[in-house]
């Protein structure tokens, strides 16, 4: 069956799930900030605002970088809920604080519409194979209603009982992976002046017990940027993940407790956006502290 999906934000994320979805057969309208990066992407219906994304699609995917961008996409003049939504399901992807989710459901649902929260772990691989852990929170029938869409992006799918639930699951895995590479980084400042090879080092920490998976799958980025070459693609870039380490900042703040560990990455990752890295690769986290 054809699906009518709607894509608001074609970033990385978002042009390859967009890609994989036009491959699969369906019928997809998109919108872009920076117009360019829609029209590159083949077979998709370019829209001219978020609005006419909604007016031409059942299902609306919506994957932006923060909360800045939400709320112009949003509830800008020509945003999602500018329009009609009766019998529509916006379903969003983003990464974003709880409270701001929820917000965004509220709005949604007040002006007749469905709401989905369904951030997804993975990067550009996954999101173009179909492969990605998509993280559903909402009304059962509202994530019933999208189901066929999220089947087609993701290989396991975790079911939440509110769109904040969801939320905080994103920023509660994203915690984990983001450290797992500082502390790679460490690790090899660990071992550099004992004559322990960075392939072998990287080999053996992604096959240990303390390994995290992500690392043994971006070993070739990991170590290019160790030895002081740019990763060869960019699936998750740094200036997300100092993003991505703000917004758990500021959620454990909210909820009255302080994150130590995620406090000190993010200034590092500040730190590395900072002096030009923003554009990189996650596996540069690990080469900061390596640099000459």
């Amino acid at each position: 069956m054809v699906l009518r999906i709607g894509m608001i934000g074609l970033g990385r994320m978002g042009a390859a799930m967009a890609a994989r979805l036009i491959e699969r057969g369906h019928a997809v309208g998109g919108w872009n900030r920076t117009i360019e990066r829609a029209a590159a992407i083949g077979g998709l219906a370019v829209k001219a605002s978020p609005a006419d994304v909604v007016a031409g699609a059942d299902t609306i995917l919506v994957s932006l970088l923060d909360e800045d961008a939400a709320e112009t996409v949003y509830r800008g003049d020509a945003g999602i809920l500018a329009v009609g939504l009766e019998r529509k399901t916006v379903v969003d992807m983003s990464t974003l604080k709880p409270a701001d989710m929820q917000a965004n459901a509220d709005a949604v649902i007040g002006a007749g519409g469905f709401f989905v929260a369904c951030p997804v772990g993975g990067t550009v691989g996954p999101a173009r194979s179909g492969k990605l852990l998509g993280l559903a929170g909402g009304d059962p029938a509202a994530i019933g209603r999208v189901q066929p869409v999220l089947d087609e992006l993701c290989e396991r799918i975790e079911r939440f009982d509110t769109p904040q639930a969801a939320a905080a699951m994103k920023l509660a895995i994203n915690l984990p992976l983001l450290v797992a590479f500082q502390a790679l980084g460490e690790a090899a400042l660990l071992t550099r002046d004992f004559g322990i090879d960075q392939k072998r080092l990287v080999s053996i920490i992604a096959g240990s017990p303390g390994g995290a998976p992500a690392i043994g799958l971006r070993a070739e980025a990991i170590l290019a940027e160790m030895q002081g070459r740019r990763a060869n693609t960019v699936g998750f870039s740094l200036e997300a993940v100092e993003k991505d380490l703000r917004l758990i900042d500021e959620a454990g703040r909210k909820l009255g407790f302080n994150l130590p560990v995620t406090e000190a990455v993010r200034r590092l990752a500040h730190d590395a956006t900072r002096e030009g890295w923003g554009d990189r690769d996650l596996a540069a986290l690990t080469a900061f502290n390596l640099r000459a």
